[in-house]
């Protein structure tokens, strides 16, 4: 009995571990208030969950709501999903007041569930004054990552600290997904740029000829940068 118990308890725990996905901090490829962020998206079975938190950027009567019209966009079948629920953030017109400049506001809205095999989707408060939204969210915590990583081997580049620079884009090229964005092109023509302005040709064309080997479905594009840059093809 003991062990069907444990078998049982077992069992709950793999589905409940299975039941949901948790994107972290996603990137947009476009977004309408810097101040706002995403902090995770829930992709559950009976629902979408984002988790946001909004700065107060004003010196004086800062205030923020939620219109009753926000909505997740499916980007292939432009399919909208309205919000059904919200936590710690009033409807407008209703407002929530901040005390200062600075504070924070951290809130939760609540969706129909979503496919689960979109790769982004748009978040759009459809409204008539200062709404807010996030076009091409992406839903993979693998390319979420890269985007980080790519982006700490640019400011790693641009202070000059190169060896940091290459740890980071050689780490972004690893692993390539199947629906990549452009930071793995650029992370390749990165490295050659480096190695090429050391004078080390031998790694600039290895770097060079991972880049024409790839998968990467736009690296004829990064190829003729090279090429225009240093001549190497």
């Amino acid at each position: 009995m003991k062990k069907i118990v444990t078998l049982l308890l077992l069992l709950f725990i793999f589905q409940l571990n299975h039941a949901q996905v948790i994107i972290e901090k996603p990137f947009a490829a476009e977004l309408s208030h810097p101040e706002l962020t995403i902090e995770s998206i829930l992709l559950l079975p009976d629902s979408t969950v984002i988790n946001l938190t909004v700065v107060n950027n004003a010196d004086k009567d800062g205030w923020f709501c939620a219109d009753r019209n926000i909505y997740i966009e499916n980007l292939n079948t432009r399919q909208r999903y309205y919000r059904i629920g919200s936590h710690g953030i009033p409807t407008c017109p209703a407002t929530h007041n901040f005390s200062r400049k600075g504070e924070t506001l951290s809130f939760t809205l609540v969706f129909p569930p979503i496919p689960q095999n979109l790769n982004s989707i748009n978040l759009v408060e459809d409204c008539n004054k200062a709404c807010f939204f996030f076009k091409g969210l992406i839903l993979s915590n693998k390319l979420n990552s890269d985007i980080r990583l790519f982006n700490q081997g640019m400011e790693h580049y641009t202070k000059n600290d190169i060896a940091q620079a290459v740890e980071c884009f050689s780490r972004v090229v690893e692993d390539i997904p199947a629906n990549p964005t452009h930071v793995y092109g650029y992370a390749f023509y990165h490295l050659i740029m480096i190695y090429n302005s050391k004078g080390d040709k031998l790694t600039a064309g290895f770097w060079l000829n991972q880049l024409k080997t790839s998968a990467l479905p736009n690296k004829d594009y990064f190829v003729r940068m090279v090429k225009r840059d240093t001549g190497m093809e």
